[in-house]
């Protein structure tokens, strides 16, 4: 029998022993775990300008993190107690630099870190106004994707080292199916979530009942059921005493239940318990603060011990069940009679034969997409485009009386206006059309989601056939990488000819005729800059495909590597597989009853 203490050293033995390499990031993080149970990671996700940085610098009580930053370059900031105030930044090859709290804009920005050409890993600081929640640590993620390859590993890698997680939605936008998925995904790697709605400040109190309401709904209905888990709302309850807030009735007397129906009561209990808090920096709505402090952090803090063992159980959990669903294919290709272990082998094969022809269906997939991605914002944006051009105009002419000017002073100050007017006015497009423009996204999502489930289905249905085994379909979440919003760069030009002639011809001749001219030239301006604006959002939608298509073919790739490595188990191995399952299902009866 297996102690507990060793489960992580075997667990680690069996995935070298039988190369299933795609389970080493859960061991890292579990022994992560293990090494500091005291310390909770209190992880802060959600899409670009969701509020995230804004959150934690006035947790803080001071800006710390940059606002409005691109978040193209994944760097994880973590902002932690110490006794002075500091700043570091670790670098991918291990080396680290101390930095002025003021510079760290400039490693974790596009702006002043394009591509992540620093190779930046992460960075660190360290505040005294911290003190209050040590030893919690909070981690400033700008995302799960990136256009960027590399960086999207390093976020995906850095997952499941998650403790706590607060989820950032905007109160005025909540809970989009980009957010479910992220919520779901979560889910897998901590029993800890909650449910943080920034920026309620746009919002009446009405609105926010009614908010509340939508988003509770949408929890219960959209949210798959998650595995039996500790209800991860149970310090919470408790509040900072200790001590429920709610009538519950003390489970050791409650009637028994099958095990299918109370698994399937607990699940929906930890849907219906996701803590869910309205958030707001501005000085009216101070009160949500210690709200928060005092459901959510506070009780995690004061119950720190018994928070961390939860969520290295519910870590532990998973590691072993998707440990076991190897091991028990591994078993019956093993215990099976060659013929059946042929049959396998041969359609294991001739999958990684086709498997050019699956990759490239998905590069024809994301290829179509990013192609078609202009086309299907420039019709979107047709309606805008004309309203704009009808107010441009309106706007400008007022501003002609107002300038009296000789022609080039003239033309002059109309290019001033026309540049500052549309950067507003584009700006704003590409601010309140973000979900339009991402909306590939989410399409290609879907159906690369649909051809992976496809290809899961049928390795499965090969072991079935040949081994008798169902294979429970593992989980699988195609993180997706929703842009920022491009640099406004408006472009503003002029024929040439009728700024000299300016100098030999009197404004008083030729007022009327220039006035219809640059009318006519700003509304071509706000059709190339909007055409513009369209191209830069489809040049960062596209590479976000990219890596979407990248992931799904990592996925499959996993699958298969994983489903030959265990096929590779001969007869003699069949007494080790089995003894380590049954061990393995010992402690997993231990962590469910826990």
């Amino acid at each position: 029998m297996i102690q507990v203490n060793g489960l992580l050293d075997h667990v680690a033995d069996l995935v070298d022993r039988f190369h299933l390499v795609n389970l080493r990031p859960q061991i890292a993080a579990c022994q992560q775990k293990l090494g500091a149970p005291g310390r909770i990671d209190v992880a802060v996700f959600g899409r670009f300008k969701a509020g995230k940085s804004s959150f934690l610098n006035h947790l803080a009580g001071r800006a710390v993190l940059p606002i409005g930053v691109l978040p193209l370059t994944a760097i994880v900031t973590r902002l932690r107690h110490g006794p002075v105030e500091r700043a570091a930044v670790r670098f991918l090859d291990g080396t680290v630099k101390s930095i002025p709290l003021d510079d760290i804009g400039l490693y974790v920005g596009e702006n002043e870190n394009p591509r992540n050409t620093k190779q930046v890993a992460s960075v660190e600081v360290e505040l005294p106004a911290l003190q209050s929640f040590a030893p919690l640590e909070f981690v400033d993620t700008p995302g799960l994707g990136s256009a960027l390859i590399h960086n999207t590993e390093v976020a995906l890698n850095w997952l499941p080292n998650v403790g706590a997680a607060l989820v950032a939605v905007s109160a005025d936008a909540p809970l989009s199916e980009r957010d479910l998925a992220l919520l779901d995904d979560l889910r897998r790697h901590t029993p800890k979530i909650a449910l943080l709605l920034t920026k309620a400040d746009l919002l009446t109190e009405a609105q926010r009942v009614e908010v509340l309401a939508f988003v509770r709904q949408q929890l219960r209905q959209k949210l798959p059921l998650p595995p039996r888990t500790q209800e991860f709302s149970s310090l919470a309850s408790r509040g900072t005493n200790g001590e429920g807030t709610g009538e519950r009735s003390d489970p050791k007397n409650a009637p028994a239940l099958p095990d299918p129906l109370l698994r399937q009561r607990r699940e929906r209990e930890h849907i219906a318990e996701l803590p869910v808090f309205f958030y707001s920096i501005k000085p009216e709505l101070a009160a949500m603060k210690p709200a928060l402090l005092q459901e959510l952090l506070q009780p995690l803090l004061q119950h720190r011990a018994e928070a961390g063992e939860q969520i290295l159980r519910h870590k532990l959990a998973s590691l072993v069940s998707r440990t076991l669903d190897y091991l028990r294919v591994a078993l019956a290709a093993a215990s099976q009679a060659e013929s059946s272990r042929q049959a396998l082998s041969e359609k294991l094969a001739e999958e990684r034969r086709q498997f050019e022809a699956f990759r490239e269906e998905l590069r024809v997939m994301a290829n179509q997409w990013s192609a078609h991605a202009l086309d299907w914002s420039l019709a979107q944006l047709q309606p805008i485009q004309r309203e704009l051009q009808k107010r441009v105009t309106a706007e400008l002419q007022p501003r002609f009386v107002h300038w009296r000017l000789r022609l080039p002073a003239f033309i002059q100050a109309y290019g001033r206006w026309l540049h500052d007017y549309l950067h507003g006015e584009v700006g704003q497009v590409s601010h309140t059309q973000q979900t339009m423009f991402c909306e590939p996204l989410a399409r290609v999502r879907q159906h690369l989601t649909r051809t992976l489930r496809a290809f899961q289905d049928r390795l499965a249905k090969h072991v079935e056939t040949a081994l008798g085994l169902s294979l429970a379909p593992h989980e699988f979440n195609l993180e997706v990488n929703e842009p920022s919003a491009p640099p406004v760069a408006v472009g503003v030009a002029f024929d040439l000819p009728l700024d000299l002639l300016g100098y030999l011809i009197p404004m008083t001749l030729v007022r009327s005729l220039v006035e219809r001219r640059l009318s006519r030239q700003a509304r071509y301006e706000v059709e190339k800059n909007i055409s513009r604006l369209a191209a830069d959002w489809r040049n960062r939608v596209a590479a976000a495909i990219e890596e979407l298509r990248a992931q799904a073919e990592r996925y499959a790739q996993d699958e298969l590597a994983a489903l030959e490595q265990t096929l590779a188990q001969t007869a003699s191995k069949a007494p080790e597989l089995k003894q380590a399952i049954d061990d393995l299902e010992q402690f997993q009866d231990r962590l469910r009853s826990k």
